[in-house]
């Protein structure tokens, strides 16, 4: 029975403007009425005695559906106690307002003041809803401040100043704002549906009357991403389908904030972040980008360079200043001081091989400064772990290939830290296959990878049941002749 007087509960929303439409226009055609006695305005209608009845009957019974279907719905508990009350008694005042409206609408001296009364009431009826489903200041908030001026209104509070990067918190600064722009419409302290409020920590961390959001740093069991992450078209899709959806970035940012054990308190540059989330974070927080370095002097510079050293340099767009570095045509002639000569060309070198080469662990620290690169050749260089400690911070490296090194088991930790790391080549070295299984398990989100599997399995179960087969025979081989006795 519940849920029957929930789901007929949930019509008010579409209902309601049934009422407030019929009598928008019984006040419209009494108006008319009233101004078709005054001369120049006798071509508009009057209105008869009967169709004046029929409207009204129409109103007083529509109101009266859509005061009970507001009291089916309020009974969800979704939405704040307070709030509700007032809306409630509201909408009743105003269902009974139109019933004495039918009652007195003979007697026009009792009809035609308590027409503007009842009005006044529907129209504050009608805002006590609207506070009730999309905020306190629904109809002010977008006021220009010019108006808000004149009608005496406070101006509107300015959005306080984004936290800088070195001091943004990560939950206050960067979680809570997602949550308060696309989910607090309905999990606020206005409307609470499911019971669950993400507009405070504390309410946060409770959870809602389907339990909690978390279950430690595990993105397959947390209830948040699971619903964020299912398709816009299933019901359990948040946010519901028709309101503003969260973007990629905002979803990027909520799945390695769940994964790092939706932590509160902690600072932002503290964090080991990921490249992904700090190249997002880090506009919203005011941090300057990177420069980016200019293509026509950088090109100018790497021809020169390339001339000189006998190397290859060659661009990698049309439009933007990234370099393909290729010193292995010089072999044994590039050394240590050959790599730091590139030093100049640093910010824009995004691929760099250095196979064969005679680079050696003194010439490592030289790519510190490439920042910006994503694949390494190192093949068959005479270095070793104590060269990888110089990698550490290619937050962007993807490709990194290390035959024939002197690499060992003991210097891979140090590649941690390189989160985008996808490739990994260790050929003809000491490095085990367990410590290259260790460091790809510390590497990769295995959380992303069971929640993306267990939802590639849901869709392929629903493909599966959407498959239509037919057959008319026509694939089947001709019926064998049975064989004919002796």
């Amino acid at each position: 029975m519940h849920e029957t007087a929930l789901f007929l509960g949930h019509f008010h929303p579409v209902w309601v403007h049934l009422p407030i439409g019929i009598f928008l226009l019984l006040a419209l055609l009494e108006a008319a009425a009233l101004l078709a006695r005054v001369r120049g305005f006798g071509w508009l209608p009057a209105l008869p005695e009967r169709q004046r009845t029929l409207i009204l009957a129409a109103g007083t019974l529509a109101a009266a559906v859509a005061a009970a279907l507001g009291w089916l719905l309020s009974r969800g508990g979704d939405y704040d106690p307070a709030l509700v009350h007032r809306h409630r008694l509201l909408g009743f005042a105003a269902a009974a307002g139109a019933m004495v409206l039918l009652a007195v609408h003979r007697r026009r001296w009792l009809y035609l003041p308590a027409l503007p009364l009842f009005l006044g009431l529907l129209a504050v009826a009608s805002h006590a809803g609207g506070q009730l489903t999309h905020g306190s200041d629904f109809l002010t908030a977008h006021l220009p401040e010019r108006w808000r001026a004149r009608l005496g209104f406070a101006p509107a509070p300015a959005p306080p100043p984004p936290a800088d990067f070195e001091h943004a918190v990560v939950f206050a600064d960067v979680v809570q704002p997602i949550l308060a722009e696309r989910c607090i419409s309905c999990h606020g302290s206005a409307k609470s549906s499911g019971g669950l409020r993400l507009d405070s920590w504390e309410l946060l961390s409770k959870g809602g009357k389907h339990g909690p959001l978390f279950k430690g740093s595990d993105l397959a069991g947390n209830e948040l991403i699971r619903r964020i992450e299912l398709a816009p078209a299933d019901k359990e899709h948040m946010p519901p389908r028709g309101k503003p959806q969260l973007s990629p970035d905002d979803l990027t940012v909520l799945e390695w904030w769940v994964g790092t054990g939706a932590q509160r308190d902690s600072r932002v540059a503290a964090m080991d972040l990921p490249t992904a989330v700090d190249e997002i974070l880090g506009p919203r927080l005011g941090r300057a980008p990177d420069p980016v370095p200019d293509r026509a002097a950088t090109l100018a510079a790497a021809a020169q360079t390339a001339a000189s050293m006998g190397i290859l340099i060659r661009s990698m767009s049309p439009d933007e200043p990234w370099l393909d570095v290729n010193a292995a045509p010089a072999g044994r002639a590039f050394g240590d001081l050959d790599l730091a000569r590139l030093l100049p060309l640093a910010s824009a070198i995004v691929w760099l091989d250095l196979d064969g080469t005679a680079v050696t662990d003194g010439g490592m620290p030289a790519l510190e400064s490439m920042l910006r690169l994503e694949r390494l050749h190192l093949a068959r260089l005479p270095v070793g772990d104590l060269s990888l400690a110089h990698l550490s911070h290619l937050r962007r490296l993807q490709y990194l290939n290390l035959r024939g090194t002197k690499v060992t088991d003991r210097g891979l930790p140090a590649l941690r830290p390189l989160s985008e790391l996808r490739a990994l080549y260790v050929w003809q070295t000491a490095v085990t296959p367990a410590a290259v299984k260790a460091l790809g398990d510390s590497i990769i989100d295995a959380r992303k990878i069971a929640l993306w599997t267990a939802q590639r399995d849901q869709l392929d179960q629903r493909i599966a049941a959407e498959r239509f087969e037919g057959n008319t025979g026509e694939a089947l081989r001709a019926p064998v002749p049975p064989v004919a006795s002796k």
